[in-house]
């Protein structure tokens, strides 16, 4: 071959391997899903495979769909978890992937009721804060799940928070209880400082079908206008105040506000509330002038002064009802601990295996969700 013709020859194979890609790109647009599609239909899983692989790693939604059938349907010769969560990461990082974000971090999460037995959490954390931070409402789960999940190595409720939020935001019920759980669960103040998620987490779970959350919204927004008018500590003092009033414990009520809370605002309240229900004499008679130097002239300092007059009439004292009340350790069992919620199995309508969530709400009583 003459110089001049290998020259033409050399730029005609250059040619080609230019027009390649687009060729093959524009091929796939028109005729990659079709073919995938008679593939799948013919029992060739592994063509079908080849044709939407290269097609959904360029985030093509349509392939991506396709690929489940392909990799998620056991007992099919393609059957493969692992490939399709790495398959839906690598999509994940092309524009437009954010849906793929959150395919792929939830299968990895174990919520996918396509892959129930399959759970990698090293492989949630890339796609699902990509795809959260992207809108994708599926990846925010999914990071909740990474976050809040007792079987979760990565287990931290600080950091589930914002990620439940979202995806309780978005109507996922599973993220409402996350974020329910996260607030019970982090030490004082938490109900107070985080007094907005746990609202929305109840109501949110209230309004998608949980009818047991509907009687936790009252206290809910109770502790919201709290947190904001007294801050987040008092409104959870105030809380326990409220608990010992209502199995009666009168004295240990404000015996909590002057010793664990000390606030002011909390001692007011105890103690006005007491007065209210005609339960001062339960009162110690050492914390009487405690609260009178702590409050002045306020209408709760009258009533302790009027009950000290009424002691120094002849009366015979404080009715000593103390015994009743606990310590903080035994406050915050009280209020929550890592056994105060949870998931468990159940049986669906359908005769299919589920799981719910259970808590401990306000009024210290078992409460589930739906079997889901």
């Amino acid at each position: 071959m003459s110089r001049a013709g290998l020259i033409a020859a050399v730029g005609v194979a250059m040619l080609g391997l230019l027009t390649w890609p687009q060729l093959s790109t524009a091929q796939a647009a028109m005729g990659g899903i079709p073919d995938a599609q008679a593939r799948l239909n013919r029992g060739d899983y592994a063509g079908a495979l080849r044709v939407i692989d290269p097609m959904c790693r360029r985030a093509d939604k349509a392939a991506c769909t396709l690929a489940e059938k392909v990799l998620l349907v056991p007992g099919k010769p393609t059957y493969n978890v692992a490939a399709y969560v790495e398959l839906m990461s690598a999509a994940c990082q092309q524009p437009g992937g954010a849906a793929m974000c959150g395919d792929a971090a939830l299968v990895a999460s174990g919520g996918a009721t396509e892959a129930p037995n399959f759970t990698n959490w090293a492989l949630v954390a890339a796609p699902g804060k990509r795809g959260c931070a992207l809108g994708d409402s599926k990846s925010c789960y999914a990071m909740s799940q990474l976050y809040a999940h007792k079987s979760s190595p990565y287990r931290n409720m600080t950091s589930a928070i914002p990620y439940s939020r979202q995806a309780c935001a978005a109507d996922i019920v599973f993220g409402c209880y996350n974020l329910m759980a996260a607030v019970q669960e982090l030490p004082d103040p938490a109900l107070g400082q985080y007094a907005d998620d746990y609202l929305l987490s109840f109501e949110k779970a209230c309004n998608l079908g949980t009818t047991q959350a509907c009687s936790e919204v009252p206290r809910a927004r109770k502790m919201k206008a709290r947190a904001a008018q007294y801050g987040a500590s008092s409104a959870v003092h105030m809380l326990y105040v409220d608990n010992g009033l209502d199995a009666n414990n009168w004295g240990g009520s404000v015996i909590h506000a002057i010793e664990e809370s000390r606030a002011p605002a909390v001692v007011e309240y105890a103690v006005g509330r007491v007065a209210a229900l005609g339960k001062m004499s339960y009162v110690r008679q050492q914390d009487l002038p405690v609260i009178v130097r702590l409050l002045g002239n306020s209408p709760a300092a009258q009533a302790a002064r009027r009950e000290m007059n009424r002691r120094g009439a002849g009366s015979s004292g404080a009715q000593d009802d103390s015994w009743r009340y606990q310590d903080s350790g035994g406050r915050r069992s009280n209020a929550r601990d890592n056994s105060r919620s949870g998931y468990e199995s159940c049986t669906k309508s359908n005769g299919a295996s589920g799981q719910r969530y259970w808590y401990y709400g306000f009024d210290n009583k078992r409460k589930t969700g739906p079997c889901l």
